[in-house]
Formats: structure tokens, sequence, C-alpha cells
């Protein structure tokens, strides 16, 4: 038995290098052992596995607020497995209750002061109101009218599956809306929510003068609600997030029902109008 019989590459290569066959085939062997040990095989085609150093920096140059976003998202992952609960024999922590002590201390020291207020407040829920049902009932146009009958049923689900305590230093008021201080849902705001969905929609039509004073006011709402301890600032938040969640499916829903009226030939209720370029459907019947 000869040396070429014990190895018998070098019948087929040159000074001990590899010829392009053999090449082809340690290369597939390594690939095949790098995806049995899970370092490669499925994660080659994989969307990261393209990215080069000038990708991950054009990510921070190109796009700053998702990765700050990011970086707090770690921040507050931080925060949470780091904080100690509140006891549960102790009253809920708000950052916006603690924020508007001063406040809470004179409106209570005052409480003609605070009635006063609670009564602008309640003018201006009707503000809200008539503007709203306006939309439908004078311009003929629903989607805001939609949106808050969206905003309501859901706030109504939402505040009823988790019952939140009223805070013991609560400065109620019979001017205040609820009127006459009857019990209420704190989660989430309708105030606060069916403020945005008035003012999105004053932006549609391009009434910016009468948005800024919305939203001014929707401001002054939310600091003399937390004054009063009347909502947590969690309930003022996500009835900003609602406004404008419910403001877009209120849109979506009344395109797809346009959609629909004009597929089928505009029979039945067919009277479209024009929201700032986007048909829709009023309720009315030609």
């Amino acid at each position: 038995m000869n040396g070429d019989t014990l190895h018998p590459r070098n019948r087929h290569s040159t000074n001990g290098k590899l010829n392009g066959k053999e090449k082809t085939k340690v290369a597939e062997m390594k690939k095949k052992l790098l995806s049995d040990v899970g370092g490669y095989g499925w994660l080659s085609n994989a969307y990261f596995m393209k990215w080069t150093v000038e990708d991950v920096f054009g990510v921070v140059k190109y796009h700053p607020i998702p990765c700050i976003f990011a970086a707090l998202m770690l921040f507050f992952m931080g925060v949470e497995y780091t904080l100690r609960m509140i006891p549960a024999s102790s009253p809920p922590f708000d950052l916006g209750f603690i924020v508007t002590i001063p406040l809470n201390r004179l409106l209570a020291a005052r409480p003609a002061l605070n009635t006063l207020f609670a009564g602008l407040n309640t003018v201006f829920v009707a503000m809200q109101t008539a503007y709203i049902l306006g939309t439908l009932l004078i311009e003929g146009r629903p989607r805001a009218t939609i949106s808050a009958l969206f905003m309501f049923t859901f706030r109504g689900i939402l505040g009823y599956a988790t019952q939140l305590p009223l805070p013991e230093d609560f400065l109620g008021s019979g001017a205040d809306f609820p009127v006459g201080n009857v019990s209420f849902f704190l989660f989430y705001s309708g105030h606060v929510a069916a403020s945005v969905i008035a003012s999105l929609d004053m932006k549609r039509m391009q009434r910016w003068e009468l948005a800024r004073v919305f939203d001014a006011l929707n401001v002054l709402q939310v600091v003399r609600l937390l004054s009063t301890r009347g909502h947590y600032t969690i309930d003022l938040a996500v009835g900003i997030g609602a406004g404008i969640l419910f403001d877009s499916m209120a849109g979506n829903y009344v395109e797809t029902k346009t959609k629909i009226c004009a597929a089928n030939g505009n029979n039945g209720t067919t009277s479209p109008k024009q929201e700032t370029g986007v048909k829709y459907q009023s309720v009315s019947s030609n």
C-alpha cells in the first residue's frame, strides 16, 4: 500500500493545497457544523445578519426618537425591577397628585373657588358635547359623534372591569360634571378624551383657532382634575390616547361604510359629503 492510497488528496492537490471541489466541500461541512450547533443555519437569512456598521449608526442618525424610546424602555425596565411596590394598606402613589399639592390645599381651603372652577369645567364639557353633536346634526359629519360613542362605550367597559378607589382627598362640587357628586368611573377620563376628539375634528376642518382654545382649556382641565383628585394621572394620560385611538377607529369605520355603499351602487343612505378630502356617508337618506 503506497502513500497515494493512504492520502488520496495528494493526487488532486499541489503542495498540500485543496482544489476547487475540495474547498467547496469543506465550506459545506463548516456550514453544516455551524448549523448543527445553532450558530448559523436558520439565522442565515435573518434581517439583522445583513446589517453593517454603517446601518447600525444610521439607525441612530436617521431615527433618533425610536432610539431614545429604546433607551427609556431599558431605563424603566430597571426601575420596574428595582422599585419597591406600594403597600396594599397605602393610598396609590400618583406623581400628578404630588405636583398639585399646593393647588389641592388652596381649593380645599376655599370651597367657593373650587365650585367656581367646577362650574367652568362643566361649561367646557357642555362645549365639547355641543360641538361633537353639532358636527352630526348641523354639518352632517358623523365621525366625531361615532368616535365619542366608541370612546364612552369602552370607557364604561374598562371602568366597570377595574374599579379604582376614589382618592381620600377628593374635592367634589355640586357644580361639577357628573353633577351632584354622583359616582363615576375613574379609568379613563371621558372629559379629556372628548376634548381630544373635538380638537382633532377642528384641526381636520382647519378650525385652528378654535382647536387651540380647546387644547388650552383641556390642559387647564387636566390641572384642575389632578388638583381636586377627580382623576388619577393615568386616567388623564390614557384619556388623551383614547381620544386619538377612537377618532382613528371612527374614521376607518366611516371610510369603510362609504366604500361599501359605493360598491353597492350608492343604494340606501347615499349622501356622500366631503370631510377634508375624504368622502363619507351621511346618516340621511336621499
